[in-house]
């Protein structure tokens, strides 16, 4: 097996690492999810500079150590910058969030091309739009797809007859979708708007350039948030500290 490589990847985690070096957490369109060290990173004159700061898009050319799940990181080049996500506090916040999905949901070394470019996309959107929490509600939706967790929302998840259109549906994490007043008795279900559920099948069938124009209420991305955590404790029975802070920044006015 040969040991150098070459991919793209997304910096999502950086933490220091012994005597001047750093630990990286890298989404990469060729390997998935990993692990890497850059040797002497943290010194005054390293040859990584920037192209290793968060949510940095970078080229990387790395050596797999034998036996070991760590990649050693020979060289990098900028690939993509997300200047505006570095100089802003809300957009770096919601870039943390995404992050947040991708470093505590998906597997190490688990490589996804459709989910690279939805992180991608999504980090994208972040830094040159000022719609920040559609964006975010946009993604989550997706991610749930992309990983497998796609909400069904056309017909009862438990017992696959047609639904009645109400004014408040209920969505079962159990079932993985809508579910029928019959099928909701007795069961933890996540009471939501209908319209609500609408907004979420057209975020499921369209791709992001097709959603520019949808409008969002405020009340509707709380209750996506609501559902996406439900179905996440459910699956992973794991919380995201993100989705909390997520709540306080609409507090706060953001």
């Amino acid at each position: 097996m040969i040991p150098y490589h070459k991919t793209t990847g997304i910096i999502i985690k950086v933490r220091s690492y012994g005597e001047g070096n750093k630990h990286l957490t890298v989404y990469t369109r060729g390997f998935g999810k990993i692990h890497a060290v850059a040797k002497g990173a943290s010194k005054i004159k390293s040859r990584f500079g920037s192209t290793i700061e968060l949510f940095t898009e970078t080229k990387l050319f790395l050596y797999k150590q034998q036996n070991k799940d760590l990649y050693l990181l020979t060289q990098t080049e900028i690939e993509t910058h997300f200047k505006n996500i570095s100089k802003n506090v809300k957009k770096y916040t919601y870039a943390s969030a995404v992050s947040d999905f991708i470093n505590t949901f998906v597997p190490f070394g688990e490589k996804s091309r459709s989910l690279y470019e939805l992180f991608f996309n999504t980090l994208s959107k972040i830094n040159s739009e000022e719609n920040e929490s559609r964006i975010f509600s946009m993604f989550m939706v997706k991610f749930l797809t992309q990983t497998g967790f796609k909400i069904a929302l056309n017909l009862c998840a438990s017992c696959g007859n047609g639904l009645v259109q109400n004014r408040r549906m209920a969505v079962s994490p159990k079932h993985g979708g809508v579910v029928c007043e019959d099928c909701s008795n007795g069961i933890s279900t996540v009471e939501v708007y209908n319209n609500t559920l609408k907004l979420m099948d057209l975020m499921q069938r369209k791709n992001f350039d097709a959603l520019t124009n949808l409008k969002i209420e405020d009340n509707s991305h709380m209750e996506i948030e609501k559902i996406v955590e439900h179905f996440l404790e459910y699956n992973f029975e794991l919380k995201l500290k993100s989705l909390k802070v997520m709540e306080s920044i609409r507090n706060y006015g953001g």
